[in-house]
C-alpha cells in the first residue's frame, strides 16, 4: 500500500483532530450538565483554529506546539469542555519531538506543560485534570522521541549496510583488477620472453658472420642486443609491479586460461548437471591472448552463477566474430533459485563488467526473455586479428 504523502497526511490528521475535538466537547457537555460552558459556535471555532495549525506542522513544528497552545488558553478560560483540546495538543507534542531539531522539543514540551497547567487550573480549579493532560503530552512527547530514534537508527544502520556493500565491491574490484593484471602479466611475459629470446639468437649468429665488421651488421647486432636487453628488463618489471599488486606474494603458478580450454567448463557444469550448448560459428581458431582470456573469464562467471543461483538445467554459450568484435552471450533456461541471493548489481557481475572494460569492451547482465538469466559481452578485436567483412 502507498504511504501517503505529508501535506495529504496532514490534512487528514488536523481533520481528525478537529473531529475528535468537536465530538469530545459534545460528549463532555452531555455528561457534565452544566459544569461547564455549553458548546457554541465559538468553541467550534476555537477548536478548528486549534487543529488548523497542524498543516504545516512537518515543516515549523515548534511554531505549531505555541499556535496550538495559544488558542486553547482563551478556550480554556472560557471554561469550554477542557478535554476536547487534548487532540489537537497530543498531536503538536508528538512533531515537536518527532521533527523539531534538538534542543527545542524539549523546550517546547516545557513551555507546553506550563501553558497548558496555568490557564487549566485557573479556570477549572481542578488541578487533577491539568496533570492527567499533562500526562498525556508528555506520553505524546515520548512518543515521537521514540518514532525520530527508530527512523534515525534506521537510517543509520541503512547508511553503515550501504557503506559496507560499497567498500566489499570495491574490494572485489581491486581483486578482479589483480587478477586481469596476473594474466595480462602471463599474456605479455610469453610474447616478450618469446622475443627476448629470438633477438638474443639473432645477435649472435650476426656476431658469428666472417663478416661481422660490416658496419650495417654491427648496427643491426647492436639493435637485436638493445631489444634482447629492453625485453629482459620489461620482464622485470613486470614481474615486479605484479609483485606489488600481489602484496608481495609469488607469481602465479599456472598459466593464464583461454578460449582453447572452453570445453573444460562445459565439462565442470555438466558435472553440477547442468547441460551446456557452445555454439561458435565463424570464430577463428586464435584470438588474441588478452581477448581470449576475458572471453573465457566472462564464460566461466556466467556458467558458475547459472550453476549456483539458477534452476536450469541447461544452458547455452554463443560465440560470434562478426568481423570487427568478438560477441559472447551465455544464457539458461530457467528462473534464480527461491533462495538465491544474486542480483544485477552482484559482485561477479562487476568483475566481468571490468574485464570486459579493460580491453575496451562491454558487457551487459539481467533477466532474458527465456525467463532466466543472460549476460552478453561485446569485446573489440585488434586490427590483424579481425576477420574480413
Amino acid at each position: 500500500m502507498m504511504a501517503l504523502r505529508p501535506p495529504v497526511a496532514d490534512r487528514l490528521l488536523a481533520a481528525a483532530a478537529f473531529v475528535l475535538g468537536v465530538a469530545a466537547a459534545l460528549t463532555l457537555e452531555a455528561v457534565a450538565g452544566e459544569d461547564e460552558r455549553s458548546v457554541d459556535l465559538g468553541a467550534i471555532a476555537l477548536l478548528g483554529a486549534m487543529a488548523a495549525p497542524l498543516l504545516v506542522r512537518r515543516r515549523w513544528p515548534i511554531l505549531v506546539v505555541i499556535a496550538v497552545l495559544v488558542v486553547s488558553t482563551p478556550y480554556h478560560l472560557l471554561d469550554y469542555p477542557h478535554e476536547a483540546t487534548m487532540p489537537a495538543l497530543v498531536v503538536a507534542a508528538f512533531t515537536a519531538a518527532r521533527h523539531g531539531e534538538p534542543p527545542r522539543p524539549a523546550v517546547a514540551t516545557l513551555v507546553a506543560v506550563a501553558a497548558v497547567i496555568l490557564p487549566v487550573a485557573a479556570a477549572s480549579g481542578e488541578l487533577g485534570d491539568a496533570v492527567l493532560g499533562v500526562g498525556w503530552l508528555l506520553m505524546a512527547f515520548f512518543a515521537g522521541l521514540a518514532v525520530r530514534f527508530r527512523d534515525n537508527w534506521t537510517a543509520a544502520v541503512t547508511a553503515r549496510l550501504e557503506q559496507e556493500r560499497a567498500d566489499e565491491v570495491e574490494r572485489r574490484v581491486a581483486q578482479e583488477r589483480v587478477l586481469i593484471a596476473a594474466e595480462l602479466h602471463d599474456v605479455l611475459a610469453h610474447g616478450l620472453a618469446v622475443a627476448n629470446v629470438q633477438a638474443s639468437v639473432a645477435a649472435h649468429l650476426i656476431d658469428q658472420l666472417p663478416s661481422g665488421g660490416d658496419a650495417s651488421l654491427q648496427e643491426l647486432s647492436g639493435t637485436l642486443h638493445s631489444l634482447s636487453d629492453t625485453s629482459r628488463a620489461t620482464l622485470h618489471e613486470l614481474r615486479a609491479v605484479l609483485d606489488v599488486l600481489h602484496g608481495g606474494e609469488g607469481d602465479p603458478t599456472e598459466p593464464a586460461p583461454h578460449l582453447g580450454e572452453l570445453q573444460r567448463l562445459v565439462e565442470m557444469a555438466e558435472a553440477a548437471g547442468v547441460r551446456v550448448d557452445v555454439e561458435a560459428d565463424g570464430v577463428a581458431d586464435e584470438l588474441p591472448s588478452t581477448v581470449s582470456v576475458v572471453a573465457y573469464r566472462i564464460i566461466q562467471e556466467s556458467l558458475t552463477n547459472v550453476v549456483r543461483h539458477s534452476t536450469a538445467k541447461h544452458a547455452t554459450v554463443r560465440l560470434d566474430q562478426d568481423g570487427r568484435r568478438l560477441r559472447i552471450s551465455v544464457v539458461d533456461h530457467g528462473p534464480a533459485r527461491p533462495d538465491s541471493t544474486v542480483t544485477p548489481a552482484g559482485f561477479g557481475i562487476v568483475g566481468m563488467t571490468g574485464r570486459a572494460q579493460a580491453v575496451g569492451g562491454e558487457l551487459s547482465a539481467g533477466p532474458g526473455e527465456s525467463g532466466g538469466f543472460e549476460v552478453r559481452a561485446s569485446l573489440p578485436l585488434p586490427e590483424m586479428w579481425r576477420a574480413p567483412s
